[in-house]
């Protein structure tokens, strides 16, 4: 089966051994210098015990050649079946945030009700664990299928460093996972995951550093996601007023097959 077949039938896909173990290194280490660089300047963001540092990946040296690395724009060229557009929608995290379903469209509340349901829905989101989650907590969950239906089996993302999973947007998924200490591969109802005391759960390998971000097709779907998420949203629009990028790497991105949307005129 392809990737390609692989992602259709379960809303995401993970792809084994994409980065080096030098690379996943070079990509921690930057994470901090970052990180420490935006906190003098007030730019770091706490969600929950997670610190998310504002701009995005592509502005941020040493971190932003993922968006354009050959083997990812290979992956995400496969899956769209089209050249992939990257519209400024990205992030990374330090530590443990969030945990509970969702969807990442639009459209998200109630399977099947808007726009985003019309058709296929072209707009996927890679992310990117810089530790092992095959038997660790802290990586994510899927419904799988749930992409094309209002539910789906409950599934761990075995990952570990150097993979990378990419999901479809409507696809329902659980960051910051836990496992327990017995029956590893069980996921728990997240209500319970969180009440749940911490030494029935397994720890995390070192701390938590995920990057986050998305490719679509150009059409009416990017079109309205543009329009709800960032045109309405104060939070994103900061993020895209702080991103800037060289004319060298708009220069990579090019040369890799990545188109770049000016996502500021949209301001």
């Amino acid at each position: 089966m392809t990737h390609r077949e692989q992602f259709e039938q379960q809303g995401y896909l993970i792809v084994r051994h994409v980065f080096t173990p030098e690379e996943v290194a070079e990509l921690r280490q930057s994470a901090y210098e970052h990180r420490d660089q935006q906190q003098q300047r007030g730019l770091v963001a706490q969600v929950k015990q997670a610190a998310s540092i504002k701009g995005d990946l592509l502005s941020k040296n040493g971190l932003g050649w993922v968006i354009y690395d050959s083997r990812i724009v290979s992956i995400a060229t496969e899956i769209l079946g089209n050249t992939p557009v990257y519209f400024s929608d990205s992030t990374y995290q330090i530590g443990t945030g969030l945990r509970g379903f969702h969807r990442d469209n639009i459209d998200r509340l109630q399977f099947g009700k808007g726009a985003d349901w019309d058709g296929t829905y072209p707009l996927i989101r890679f992310g990117i664990y810089l530790q092992d989650h095959d038997t660790y907590s802290g990586g994510i969950r899927f419904k799988a299928g749930s992409h094309r239906a209002a539910d789906g089996a409950d599934v761990f993302a075995d990952t570990r460093a150097g993979d990378i999973v990419v999901w479809n947007m409507r696809t329902l998924h659980s960051g910051n996972a836990r496992r327990m200490k017995v029956l590893t591969n069980l996921p728990l109802h997240v209500g319970l995951e969180n009440r749940l005391p911490d030494f029935l759960f397994r720890e995390q390998q070192g701390e938590r550093i995920s990057l986050f971000f998305s490719y679509g097709l150009e059409g009416k779907h990017l079109d309205r996601y543009l329009e709800q998420h960032v045109q309405k949203r104060a939070d994103v629009q900061e993020n895209v007023r702080l991103s800037h990028y060289s004319p060298e790497t708009l220069k990579n991105a090019e040369q890799n097959k990545i188109k770049v949307l000016d996502v500021k005129k949209l301001l």
